[in-house]
């Protein structure tokens, strides 16, 4: 996968950094280029095995908000010669413009959009869109780690990922179009899987759900220290749709 330009420009400023560790799953702990040290906001709840080494290369937000409790957030970490994405929320806004946009063809025809609609229970789908066609609730995933090429999710226990596949589910059995798209935040992923091996409730709960109609979609993103480039579709394999004709995975169009 190359990238094509940018297509979303990461927020400024961002400032280049190195990877130092993990202290918890919410926190990491940088250094700047004079050796200064300090803990930033890694907005992403996920293992990122093989990705988080010592010493890497990495990029950070900086809020110049001297108040907030974490004034820097990580965005993304050098893994050999590729940037990956470490912010799930920069997910939803390259997904959103996208749709703004009209460049994912499966997904037009709907005029109105709406951020975090509630969800069921304490929840909210990243995206409720509505038109001529009815109501299409839409689920965005955020993807980092990758086995041989093949990036996949999750990449450790999710029970809130669990529940957003009930509730998609729910939603297909009512009639309604529900869609899980699976955004991989890097450029060298050549198709994608569900990691049955890493929360096995969860591919069966996809199973589950692309037979109740709902459709699964997954795209990857380039990063450089500027951005990302346009998303493009990838294929899924063969051990992550178990039933391969009922998963949809849609093509960007040509816009």
């Amino acid at each position: 996968m190359k990238a094509c330009g940018i297509f979303m420009k990461f927020p400024q400023p961002c400032v280049k950094v190195k990877f130092l560790h993990r202290p918890q799953r919410f926190l990491a702990e940088i250094s700047f280029a004079d050796g200064t040290k300090t803990i930033a906001y890694c907005a992403n709840p996920g293992s990122f095995a093989g990705c988080l080494n010592k010493g890497s290369a990495a990029l950070l937000w900086d809020s110049n908000n001297y108040t907030r409790k974490r004034r820097y957030t990580l965005r993304a970490v050098k893994v050999g010669r590729v940037w990956v994405g470490t912010d799930t929320h920069l997910s939803n806004r390259i997904v959103e413009k996208a749709l703004q946009l009209q460049i994912f063809s499966s997904l037009q025809g709907y005029p109105s959009l709406t951020r975090e609609h509630p969800f069921g229970k304490g929840q909210r789908v990243d995206f409720l869109l509505a038109g001529p066609k009815g109501l299409c609730f839409l689920e965005v995933k955020s993807a980092s780690i990758m086995d041989g090429g093949v990036a996949r999710f999750p990449d450790s226990v999710t029970p809130r990922g669990l529940n957003h596949l009930t509730r998609l589910t729910e939603q297909a059995k009512k009639g309604h179009r529900a869609v899980i798209l699976f955004m991989v935040q890097r450029g060298d992923a050549t198709s994608f899987s569900i990691n049955s091996l890493r929360h096995p409730a969860y591919a069966k709960a996809f199973r589950q759900a692309l037979k109740a109609g709902v459709e699964a979609m997954a795209f990857a993103v380039t990063i450089t220290p500027k951005g990302f480039s346009s998303p493009v579709a990838l294929p899924f394999c063969e051990e992550a749709v178990f039933e391969r004709p009922r998963v949809h995975v849609q093509n960007i169009s040509n816009k």
